[in-house]
């Protein structure tokens, strides 16, 4: 009896194949993939391409009209002693300090007011919102007619008895200018946003902070705010990504003049790679700007995460 039970084998099941494995789960999900097919040509051609084709082009000297010359590191080597990209890399900061308050608080304290029962809130809300379904260009071209030696701003100057002011040919002015037409294009936007998570805050937390006696300032600090801190810290890391890549409001309204004192890192960035054609010293600085973004977002969930805990 033990004889014919030692003859028995009982099959060891074989693990499956790993090309098994990856061919059926092709096959269950094959409609998946047809459906995401489109998205992700168009991701792969549109930008998944012309990024690592700029990243490669920054190792070269690379021009119109002779071939690519590999020389390492020297673009970005040239950046540290070039006086423009210094001028623009500190403009471009300034901005951003600027745009990111205003575009963070502002916004913030507009949706809070915009969420009470006021007349015509409907009306405003609109109002406030419709600079941000405008082209860039188009408000640009207004603003820098409204701010023109003759335009209207020094029209209104002028008729209460006041010298015209050289609104775009000051270098203070003329940033004071490009912060504010950033900040109320966009002021909007990151209202709706705001409205949004507002919408989402529970009515009895009002009403039993109202019972306690606190008062609408009361509230708003201690029941608004806190409930918006991950919507504040969502619209504080995108306007961060966007200001440091500012181009139209610079490029249309004073080219960054006077005197560079409104160049900006992406508007030097046009001028090399689509005016003097010096497409790979162009690409390193996309490639410097790329390498600030990403840094400057990992810095912020870091922040976000120490935060939270």
């Amino acid at each position: 009896m033990s004889d014919a039970t030692s003859a028995i084998s009982v099959p060891v099941a074989q693990p499956a194949r790993r090309g098994t494995q990856i061919g059926r789960t092709f096959r269950e999900s094959r409609t998946a993939y047809m459906l995401l097919a489109p998205f992700l040509i168009l991701f792969v051609l549109v930008l998944a391409y012309p990024l690592l084709y700029s990243l490669y082009l920054s190792f070269f000297n690379a021009t119109l009209n002779k071939a690519p010359t590999f020389v390492g590191d020297g673009n970005f080597a040239q950046l540290a002693t070039d006086a423009d990209f210094l001028t623009a890399l500190r403009n471009t900061v300034f901005f951003t300090v600027f745009v990111v308050i205003g575009e963070t608080v502002l916004p913030l304290f507009l949706a809070i007011a915009m969420n009470e029962h006021l007349p015509f809130r409907t009306f405003l809300r609109t109002t406030y919102f419709l600079p941000v379904v405008t082209s860039w260009v188009v408000v640009s071209l207004i603003w820098s007619m409204m701010f023109s030696q003759q335009g209207l701003v020094n029209g209104f100057i002028a008729a209460v008895g006041f010298s015209p002011e050289p609104f775009l040919s000051d270098a203070g002015q003329a940033m004071g200018i490009i912060i504010a037409v950033s900040i109320w294009k966009n002021l909007g936007y990151y209202m709706v946003i705001y409205l949004a998570a507002l919408q989402g805050v529970p009515q009895e937390l009002y009403e039993a902070a109202a019972v306690d006696g606190a008062s609408k300032i009361r509230q708003t600090w201690h029941i608004a705010i806190p409930a918006l801190r991950p919507v504040i810290y969502f619209v504080f890391t995108i306007t961060i990504i966007r200001s440091m890549q500012v181009f139209e409001q610079s490029f249309i309204i004073t080219n960054g003049g006077p005197l560079n004192a409104t160049l900006m890192l992406v508007v030097l960035l046009y001028r090399h790679a689509f005016v003097n054609l010096e497409f790979g010293y162009g690409s390193a600085i996309a490639a410097f700007l790329l390498v600030v973004l990403v840094a400057l977002a990992l810095l912020n969930r870091r922040v976000h995460d120490f935060l939270v805990q």
